[in-house]
């Protein structure tokens, strides 16, 4: 009785200490991780500033409501990361034999570390479910009316003023009290084009859209049509430019932070497909991180971010097919089954299986990292771009 109370004494202290290792170096990750991606669009974000498409005032905002997004994206990362390096830590300094002198396995590691990943899991799922799309859709709102009310004041007498999005432009002869006068407005897209000819133009913001109130003028539309155009005269003219239409320049990671998609099946799935990743990847960080004290904590790395980079490409790819296929049956789903398949076939044979790219062959050779890290530089330019 004696030395079972003496062994699970152990136990605790040991999982507390495992731990306390994991939360600190997750939470240094995440720290870094998301001060390059704020620092990354801040500076976008003043880039547009500078060539007149957005108010400078506006740039904090936006930053600051995009902050549970980027959170919600990171914290997978990086307790991944802090699951690999402490681990890889405890075999490169032999620490790990004092888990395993009382009985412990790599599966113990997992149950200690899963109150904290199911502490995440619930975090990330409020985020992503509920708070980050409600900020981020506000973000993006604020940057569409702005960048189009930006844009119409930057408007300077006798230039030619391109929209933004390339769909158009809009000449003046004078500006008064940043109203336009004797303007030329041509919109073309996809459906239709016209252009309108007016004494004045009026703006006015509303909740969805950006309003241009034309005063005094003539309307040309179907310019390019194989048919004849048509022709109307007004006293009074109103178009409304649609929110959505009005995107800014992707500054980066556009797949990953700045998704949208009108499917909402696709939406809700990558939304739960997020947290899901919290608890498949400790498992991929704690049986991944086996390694011999001569390679060093960091060995791991490299393999563990491929096995990340090579999860996250294939939600993506998931939810873009969702988004055009609406009626797929598989979803997102099949990912999250794959890699969990792997991960049986994994703890069944503990050192075959993926021994091959947590150790094996590619801690051995040094050649193999350049393989390895190109295909990683590889999935990392899909991403971004």
């Amino acid at each position: 009785m004696h030395h079972s109370s003496q062994g699970m004494y152990k136990k605790n202290i040991l999982s507390k200490s495992l731990n306390i290792e994991v939360f600190k170096s997750s939470c240094s990750i995440l720290l870094i991780f998301f001060l390059l991606v704020v620092g990354s669009r801040v500076v976008g974000y003043f880039e547009q500033a500078a060539e007149g498409y957005i108010d400078p005032s506006i740039i904090m905002n936006v930053v600051f409501l995009r902050f549970p997004d980027f959170i919600t994206l990171l914290i997978p990362l990086s307790f991944f990361l802090g699951v690999m390096i402490t681990v890889s830590r405890l075999y490169a300094e032999r620490e790990i034999y004092g888990f395993f002198s009382v009985g412990l396995a790599p599966i113990n590691l997992v149950k200690f570390l899963l109150p904290q990943a199911i502490i995440y899991f619930v975090l990330t799922l409020i985020l992503s479910l509920f708070l980050a799309p409600y900020t981020k859709a506000i973000s993006q709102e604020l940057l569409s009316t702005d960048s189009y009310k930006e844009q119409i004041n930057s408007i300077k007498p006798q230039k030619i003023f391109s929209l933004k999005d390339g769909s158009g432009f809009i000449y003046a002869d004078e500006v008064i009290d940043q109203n336009l006068i004797r303007i030329k407005f041509l919109r073309t897209n996809s459906k239709k084009s016209f252009l309108v000819t007016a004494e004045e133009l009026k703006t006015k913001e509303n909740l969805d859209n950006f309003e241009l109130n034309f005063i005094k003028g003539s309307l040309y539309q179907d310019l390019f049509a194989e048919s004849s155009s048509i022709v109307s005269n007004f006293g009074d003219l109103k178009l409304s430019l649609d929110i959505d239409e009005s995107q800014l320049e992707t500054i980066s990671l556009t797949k990953l932070f700045d998704y949208s998609s009108s499917s909402d099946d696709a939406s809700f799935q990558w939304n739960v497909s997020i947290p899901i990743t919290i608890i498949v990847l400790l498992f991929m960080g704690v049986y991944m991180s086996s390694v011999s004290p001569r390679q060093g904590r960091f060995a791991v790395i490299l393999p563990g971010m491929l096995m990340y980079v090579t999860y996250l490409s294939l939600l993506i790819l998931g939810r873009e097919s969702i988004a055009e296929n609406p009626n797929s049956a598989l979803g997102l789903w099949w990912v999250h089954l794959l890699f969990a398949m792997v991960l049986v076939i994994y703890i069944s044979k503990d050192k075959i299986s993926l021994n091959i790219i947590s150790g094996g062959i590619w801690k051995e050779s040094k050649y193999s990292k350049f393989p390895l890290g190109l295909i990683l530089l590889l999935l990392l330019f899909w991403l971004v771009i």
